[in-house]
């Protein structure tokens, strides 16, 4: 069973299901979580009941025996089509119900619209008011309907930008050529990056998650004009929520295309802005485990990585502060694992500078501890 992510998050949908169907020794239960911002209800885990997850969140932290499915969202939806993932239901919060009876996903398409295709059983949590944002993924009639709760109040991902995130986002604009696509993500640093880029023009986004700063942007009019704002998500509180439903530029894509780096790789100047914990002298990056524990996942990092890698004139960048919150140095010897190879990485910036990578391997190395 997968649990949808996004910025509504089902919950009374995931009892409903087990109530449903309920899990025993000859029909356990694997559940599946994207993002999850929010806990989980109490008393979800049982004897029978397994709880996975592609991108470990806040909401996931105290969920004992948690596995990690370690994809990509690209690898996510191979995994669909080719039916190596085979899902019994979609649990989702969806609006209410069109002529067709079919249910929009409000602001979040990814993979779920893929998702939503391949369940068998889809259960739905209703919200009446669930604002809508043009490309957002659509199901077809659920198996069973259930009054979603009222949402909370939503709490930011990351902290307001403080001064290294700043001067980690006035080195990477630098680096940006005219008139770019820029992927800009979600957390302090895209946040800092948004307001550096608020005097510029013609800018394009291509993003996972449309957040604050992509609204900045927008609304300060360094964004292209004629160019339409795409994402497979809308993450933030009402504010972005009521830009991207009225914005006529902004629409959402699946994954199927907004994490597939060919299909990234054929915009123009992409420039993909992604975070770490750590780089290695090689300039690979992890972002997924630091001291043994689970932080995050692959997410989309690897194909938008690759999609920059790629793209005429593109760049992937990572950025990161060049200590730990424990100081040490975040350029390490070796990586617990790698989640973006340095084939893919075109720079990598501190609150130090800059480094480039060039034709010589001794100055991408000696680049790389000059910032660090």
């Amino acid at each position: 069973m997968l649990c949808a992510e996004g910025l509504f998050e089902p919950s009374a949908g995931l009892r409903r299901y087990l109530d449903l169907w309920p899990p025993s020794a000859a029909d356990p239960v694997r559940l599946l979580f994207g993002v999850r911002r929010t806990p989980l209800p109490a008393g979800l885990a049982g004897p029978y009941v397994e709880i996975g997850t592609f991108m470990p969140g806040r909401g996931l932290r105290d969920v004992p025996d948690l596995t990690y499915e370690r994809y990509s969202y690209s690898q996510i939806c191979g995994s669909l089509t080719s039916g190596r993932l085979r899902l019994d239901a979609l649990i989702a919060v969806g609006g209410g119900p069109a002529a067709s009876g079919a249910r929009s996903l409000g602001v979040v398409n990814g993979y779920l619209q893929l998702a939503g295709e391949m369940a068998r059983t889809i259960v739905l949590e209703e919200m009446a008011d669930l604002p809508s944002v043009p490309g957002a993924a659509t199901v077809r009639p659920p198996d069973a309907v259930i009054p979603a709760p009222p949402a909370p109040g939503f709490r930011g991902l990351s902290a307001a930008p403080d001064p290294i995130s700043r001067r980690i986002a006035a080195h990477v604009a630098s680096l940006l050529p005219p008139r770019c696509t820029l992927s800009l993500g979600v957390g302090k640093v895209p946040d800092a990056l948004a307001e550096e880029c608020r005097d510029m023009k013609g800018l394009r986004l291509v993003s996972g998650a449309l957040a604050d700063g992509a609204r900045m942007l927008a609304e300060a009019g360094a964004l292209d004009a004629a160019a339409e704002v795409i994402g497979m998500s809308v993450i933030g509180g009402p504010e972005v929520i009521d830009w991207a439903a009225t914005d006529p530029r902004v629409r959402l894509l699946p994954s199927t295309l907004v994490h597939d780096p060919g299909w990234l790789s054929g915009r123009e100047r992409l420039v993909t802005v992604l975070g770490a914990l750590n780089v290695d002298g090689a300039g690979n990056a992890n972002a997924e485990r630091v001291a043994g524990r689970l932080v995050s996942g692959l997410g989309g990092a690897p194909d938008l990585a690759a999609g920059a890698a790629a793209s005429p004139g593109g760049l992937c960048v990572i950025a990161l502060p060049s200590t730990s919150r424990s100081g040490k140095s975040a350029l390490v010897d070796s990586l617990e694992t790698v989640t973006v190879e340095t084939r893919h990485v075109g720079a990598v910036v501190t609150e130090n500078g800059a480094a480039v990578k060039g034709a010589s391997t001794r100055r991408w190395r000696a680049d790389l501890e000059r910032i660090f």
